[in-house]
C-alpha cells in the first residue's frame, strides 16, 4: 500500500510541475547539425521538423544565428528530417535512425528556388557520436533476439557484446551472469530504465534485475569519457529505453521452450573432465501490448514476462567425488527461478512544449542457490520488487529545455516467503580432507562438501527515492555555440534493514576433517565448532544519503570541434541506526573534461579524448554496510587438534568498542580516475569501426587495518601482542580506505558495426587488458612482515576487487578469481533478414580464462621463518588467548605474488538461431530454433576455493563450467 500511495504521490507531483521547470536523463538521441545555401554561407531563421511514428508530434526547432539546429530529447526510432525557409526549396531527409543517448551531425543544404518544391535527399545514416567524447555502444531489441547469448533471454545480454566486459554464470547456480569492466567489479555498474535506477539498494548488480524481453527497445552502454550528468559509478553505465506504444494497436506474444534433456554433456574435454554439467531448462512467455489511450495525446506500453527456469549446478568429478564420499544418499538436484515481471508504461502530451511519462516495473523473483559443494536443497532466496517512475520533459524555448523526474524503488532481498516450507535441523557441516595448526588454532585444508543446512538465515528489506533532473541552456555567440546543462541528482533515502537468524540455537558451524585423510571411510573428526549468540539480531540497518549537483558545458568553438567541461559534487552521509553512528560523510568531487574533433566535415571521422574522476555509486552491497555485521554477536569458536586439545577463542560484539574508533573519518568512497583516446569512422554501407585505449586507476578502495595490535617497526621481528585500543580483545578492524595501493587496468580495443542495411547488422569488438598493482602492502597485513619482497602482482588481482580483501593477503581464502581479471576477448553479434522470410542471426564470444591467484605454500610449524615472530598464540590481559597473525605457517610460493599463476580454460561459445516468418497482412508468425553453445565447449569460468594453496585438495580445482550445447525452440507472434 505503501508503495502505490508514494507511486500516485509521485505521478501527481510530476502533473503538478508540468507547467514549471524542472530537469533528467532519459535516454532520447538527438540530431544537430548546420543549415547553410549553396555557397556554404549559414542560414538562420530555417524550420526544421523531425516526424517519427515514435513521436506523440512533430518536433520542431529554429535554426539560431550561427545556422544551427538541434533536435534533443528524441526517442529511438526511425525518422523524417525536413528543413523549410521561405525562398529555398524544402529539403527532406528519410531513413535515419536515431538511437538513444546517441547525438549525431546531419548538415543539411538548402537551394534557393522560386518554387515551392521539396527535394528528398539520401544517404546514409550517422552511426558516429559527433558531440560528446563518450564511448558508447547501442543494441536494439531486434539484435538481441536475433542473436542470442544466454538461454534466458536477460536483458543484461547486451553487456555481453560489448568490449572490455568480462562475463561468467552467477556462481550461485540459477542461471544469471555476472559482468566485470576493466577491474570494476559486479555491483558497480550502473543500470537504470529510462533514467531510472534498475537495481536494488540491496545490490546493484546485473543479475539481481530483471527486466522482460519486450520491454527493451534500445540499450545504451557507456564504456568512458562520461558526462557530469552520468550517474556515480566506476562501471558501466547501461539505460534501457522502454517503447512508447504509438497511434496504432500493436503486441506481441513470444514462448521460449527447453527442456533439460534437450541438453548435451560438455564435461568430457577441459582441463578438468568429467562431472555434471550446467544443464538448463527453460519455460518462460513474454506478452507485449501498445497502442492510443487517445491518438496524438496519450500512449500505452505493456509487457508481462513469466520465467520458469531450472539450472543444473556445475560440478567437477572432484566435486561430485566428495559430496558422495561424505553423503551416500547425494542425489543430484537443480538449482529454479520463478517470476513475474509486469512493466506499464503512458506517455502523454499535455501541449506542444510538455511530455509527461510513468511507468511501473516489478520484478520480484525466488529462487535457490546451492553450489557444487552442497548436497541437498538448502539454500534459498528472493530478490526484486517494484520500480515507480514518473517524468515530465519541457521545452519552454529554441533555447530553453527541462526535466525533471522522481522514483521509488522497494527492490529487497529475502522474506518469510523465501524459506516457506523448510526448515532447519542442525548445523552446517563443512568436511575438509585434513586440518593443521597455523597461527595457534586449527584451519581446514579446503573444504571438499558442505552438508545440510545454511549457517544463517537473513531477511533483509530495502528502498530508496530518487529525485532527479536538469536544465539546458543553449546559447550561441559566446566564441561559438555552447549547451549549458545544471542538474541534481537526489537520493535522499536509500535503506538496507537485515535481520539474521542464526539456526540450531546459535550452533551454526561444525568443520570436520577425515580421521585418515587417505581414507574417508574412516570416518570423521571435527577440529572446528562454531557458536553464534543471539540467535536472532538485527545485522545492518543503514541509512544513506546521495545528494548531487552537477553543470557541464558543451562548448562548440567551431563546426568540427566540441569541448566538454563538467563538474559533479556529491554529498554522501552513510549512517548506521544500530550503532547510531555517521560511518561516512564525505563529499566526491568529479571533474569529467574531454574533446571531440570532427576530422571531416561530414562527421564521418571523429577523434576523442577525456578524462574523469568516478567515484564508487552508493550501494547497500559494498564493504561499508557489510563491515561490523556481527556487532551485536558474539562469536565463540572451538578449536580441537589432533590430541584432542581445545582452543577456544571468543570475538565479543565489536560494538562493545567505541563505535568512533570503528570507521576512520576520513572514509570516503572510491574512485577511479580514467583516461581515454578513441577514433571512430564511418564507412559506406552502414558500417563503422572505432578503436580506443584507455587506462582506469582505481584508488582509495574500502579496506581494514588492525587498531588493536602491535605491530613491530620493521619486517622480520615478532609480533607484541595487542592492547593499542583494548588489551582484553584481539583484532579490532576498522573501517578505512587503501590509500597505499592502487590497481592499474590498461586496455586496448576495436569495434566493428553494420546497422541494419540490406536485410543484415553486424557488431564485433575485441579486447586486450593489462592490470598490475602499484603502492606497498596494507600497514596491518601480515604478508607485510614476513614475506615483504613478494608485494608484486599483475596476475589477478581479485583480493583488491571488491574491498576489504587485502588485510591479510596470507589467510589463503577463497578468490573471485578467473573471472575479473581475463587477458583478452573477442565479441561478436549478428542477424541476418535472409530470403524466402527466414531469419538468421548468432553470436561469438572468445574470453580468456583468469589466473587463478597468488600461490600458496605451507611451512612446517617449527621452521624458523615461522618461530622468528613469536608464540603461535598471544595471551591477552584477561587470561584469553588470540591467534598471533604473524605466526602465519603460509607463505607466497614464488618472489612476486605473479609468479607461477596459471590461467584457467578459455571460454568459447557460439549461438545459433534461425527461424522463418510467415506473415498474414500487419501480423506474422515466427517459430525458430536457438542452439546455444553449439560446438559444446566445456570451460570452467572460476576456480574452487583453495586452487591456489598448494598444499591442498583443492589445488588447480575449477568450477563454474560454462553452459553445454542445448536446443530451444521458440515461437514469436506479432499483432
Amino acid at each position: 500500500m505503501r508503495c502505490k500511495t508514494l507511486a500516485s504521490w509521485a505521478l501527481g507531483l510530476c502533473l503538478a510541475l508540468s507547467a514549471l521547470p524542472a530537469w533528467a536523463q532519459t535516454g532520447g538521441g538527438a540530431l544537430r547539425g548546420y543549415v547553410k545555401d549553396e555557397s556554404g554561407a549559414v542560414l538562420p531563421g530555417v524550420t526544421v521538423t523531425a516526424t517519427s511514428p515514435e513521436l506523440l508530434t512533430p518536433s520542431v526547432v529554429v535554426a539560431d544565428q550561427a545556422g544551427l539546429y538541434r533536435l534533443n530529447n528524441l526517442p529511438p526510432g526511425v525518422y523524417v528530417v525536413q528543413a523549410e525557409l521561405a525562398g529555398f526549396a524544402t529539403q527532406r531527409r528519410e531513413g535515419i535512425l536515431v538511437r538513444a543517448g546517441q547525438t549525431f551531425t546531419i548538415d543539411i543544404q538548402l537551394n534557393l528556388s522560386t518554387l515551392a518544391e521539396t527535394i528528398t535527399v539520401t544517404g546514409d545514416s550517422p552511426m558516429i557520436e559527433s558531440s560528446k567524447p563518450t564511448t558508447s555502444i547501442t543494441l536494439d531489441r531486434d539484435l538481441m533476439r536475433a542473436a542470442p547469448i544466454t538461454s534466458r533471454r536477460l536483458f543484461s545480454d547486451a553487456l555481453d557484446l560489448a568490449p572490455g566486459i568480462s562475463s561468467r554464470n552467477v556462481d550461485d547456480g540459477v542461471g544469471r551472469r555476472a559482468y566485470y569492466f576493466k577491474g570494476a567489479v559486479i555491483f558497480s555498474h550502473v543500470f537504470t530504465l529510462e533514467g531510472a535506477p534498475a537495481g536494488s539498494f540491496l545490490d546493484s548488480s546485473a543479475h539481481s534485475i530483471g527486466i522482460g524481453g519486450d520491454t527493451v527497445q534500445d540499450s545504451e552502454l557507456k564504456l568512458s569519457g562520461v558526462d557530469a550528468a552520468a550517474p556515480t559509478g566506476t562501471g558501466v553505465v547501461m539505460n534501457v529505453v522502454a517503447p512508447r506504444g504509438g497511434n496504432q494497436f500493436k503486441g506481441a506474444a513470444v514462448y521460449d521452450y527447453q527442456q533439460v534433456e534437450w541438453n548435451s554433456d560438455n564435461t568430457k574435454g577441459g582441463s578438468a573432465p568429467g562431472g555434471l554439467p550446467t544443464a538448463q531448462s527453460v519455460n518462460q512467455f513474454d506478452f507485449s501490448l501498445g497502442g492510443p489511450v487517445m491518438k496524438d495525446k496519450i500512449w500505452f506500453f505493456s509487457s508481462f514476462r513469466r520465467a520458469d527456469l531450472t539450472n543444473g549446478i556445475s560440478r567437477s568429478a572432484f566435486n561430485v567425488q566428495n559430496v558422495q564420499a561424505n553423503d551416500p544418499n547425494f542425489q543430484n538436484f537443480d538449482n529454479f527461478m520463478e517470476s513475474n515481471q509486469p512493466f506499464v508504461k503512458v506517455t502523454a502530451q499535455l501541449n506542444s512544449a510538455h511530455e509527461i511519462t510513468g511507468f511501473f516495473q516489478n520484478d520480484r523473483s525466488r529462487y535457490s542457490s546451492n553450489r557444487e559443494l552442497d548436497n541437498t536443497p538448502y539454500l534459498f532466496n528472493s530478490t526484486g520488487g517494484g520500480l515507480y517512475h514518473g517524468r515530465v520533459s519541457s521545452v519552454w524555448t529554441n533555447q530553453l529545455t527541462t526535466s525533471f523526474a522522481i522514483n521509488y524503488n522497494d527492490k529487497r532481498g529475502n522474506d518469510a516467503d523465501t524459506y516457506a516450507d523448510f526448515d532447519v535441523t542442525g548445523p552446517q557441516r563443512q568436511v575438509h580432507q585434513d586440518a593443521f595448526t597455523n597461527a595457534g588454532i586449527q584451519a581446514g585444508t579446503g573444504a571438499l562438501a558442505r552438508l545440510d543446512n545454511p549457517d544463517a538465515i537473513s531477511l533483509s528489506n530495502a528502498h530508496m527515492t530518487l529525485f532527479r533532473g536538469d536544465i539546458t541552456y543553449y546559447k550561441t555567440g559566446w566564441a561559438g555555440g555552447h549547451e549549458f546543462k545544471a542538474g541534481i541528482w537526489a537520493a535522499p533515502t536509500m535503506v538496507r534493514e537485515t535481520t539474521t537468524q542464526y539456526p540450531n540455537n546459535g550452533f551454526v558451524l561444525q568443520e570436520d576433517r577425515y580421521r585418515d585423510a587417505a581414507n574417508p571411510s574412516a570416518g570423521y573428526a571435527p577440529f572446528h565448532l562454531r557458536y553464534r549468540t543471539p540467535n536472532l539480531v538485527p545485522t545492518i540497518h543503514e541509512r544513506d544519503r546521495d545528494i548531487a549537483f552537477y553543470v557541464q558545458d558543451s562548448w562548440t568553438p567551431t563546426p568540427r570541434l566540441t569541448a566538454n567541461v563538467g563538474l559533479r559534487l556529491d554529498f554522501i552521509k552513510r549512517h548506521d541506526e544500530l550503532l547510531n553512528i555517521d560511518r561516512q560523510k564525505s563529499t566526491a568531487v568529479q571533474p569529467r573534461v574531454g574533446v571531440s574533433y570532427l576530422l571531416t566535415e561530414d562527421a564521418r571521422n571523429v577523434v576523442r579524448a577525456s578524462y574523469g574522476r568516478l567515484y564508487e555509486q552508493v550501494n547497500g552491497r559494498d564493504y561499508i554496510v557489510t563491515f561490523g555485521t556481527l556487532g551485536a554477536v558474539e562469536t565463540t569458536d572451538i578449536y580441537i587438534d589432533k590430541a584432542g586439545n581445545r582452543t577456544s577463542v571468543v570475538t565479543p560484539p565489536t560494538r562493545g568498542v567505541d563505535p568512533n574508533l570503528l570507521f576512520d573519518k576520513n572514509l570516503h568512497q572510491p574512485f577511479v580516475d580514467e583516461v581515454s583516446m578513441g577514433y571512430s569512422r564511418q564507412l559506406r554501407g552502414q558500417m563503422s569501426i572505432g578503436v580506443a585505449v584507455t587506462r582506469r586507476q582505481y584508488s582509495d578502495n574500502f579496506a581494514e587495518v588492525d587498531i588493536n595490535g602491535i605491530y613491530p617497526s620493521a619486517a622480520g621481528q615478532p609480533f607484541g601482542g595487542f592492547g593499542r585500543v583494548d588489551p582484553n580483545q584481539g583484532l579490532i578492524l576498522q573501517e578505512t580506505n587503501a590509500t597505499w595501493t592502487q590497481v592499474i587496468v590498461n586496455a586496448v580495443e576495436a569495434t566493428f558495426a553494420k546497422n541494419m542495411s540490406n536485410n543484415f547488422q553486424l557488431i564485433a569488438s575485441v579486447t586486450r587488458q593489462w592490470q598490475n598493482l602499484e603502492g606497498t602492502w596494507n600497514p596491518t597485513d601480515p604478508a607485510r612482515f614476513v614475506q615483504p619482497d613478494a608485494y608484486d602482482n599483475n596476475r589477478d588481482l581479485s583480493q583488491q576487487l571488491f574491498g576489504n580483501g587485502d588485510d591479510n593477503t596470507l589467510n589463503g581464502g577463497g578468490r573471485e578469481s578467473g573471472a575479473a581479471y581475463r587477458p583478452f576477448s573477442v565479441r561478436i553479434g549478428g542477424q541476418w533478414n535472409a530470403p524466402w522470410g527466414l531469419s538468421v542471426g548468432g553470436s561469438y564470444v572468445i574470453q580468456a580464462g583468469g589466473y587463478v591467484g597468488p600461490l600458496l605454500v605451507q611451512l612446517a610449524a617449527t621452521d624458523p621463518q615461522v618461530t622468528r615472530f613469536g608464540p603461535s598464540t598471544v595471551r591477552l590481559a584477561d587470561g584469553r588467548t588470540q591467534p598471533n597473525p604473524l605466526a602465519t605457517r603460509l607463505r607466497f610460493q614464488g618472489p612476486t605474488r605473479s609468479d607461477g599463476q596459471i590461467r584457467n580454460d578459455d571460454a568459447k561459445y557460439m549461438q545459433l538461431k534461425i527461424g522463418r516468418v510467415f506473415k498474414f497482412g500487419s501480423r506474422s508468425f515466427e517459430p525458430s530454433v536457438n542452439l546455444f553453445n553449439a560446438f559444446n565447449t566445456g570451460a570452467n569460468t572460476q576456480w574452487n576455493v583453495g586452487a591456489n594453496q598448494v598444499y591442498s585438495p583443492n589445488y588447480l580445482a575449477r568450477f563454474n563450467r560454462h553452459p553445454p550445447r542445448s536446443v530451444q525452440l521458440s515461437f514469436a507472434v506479432k499483432f
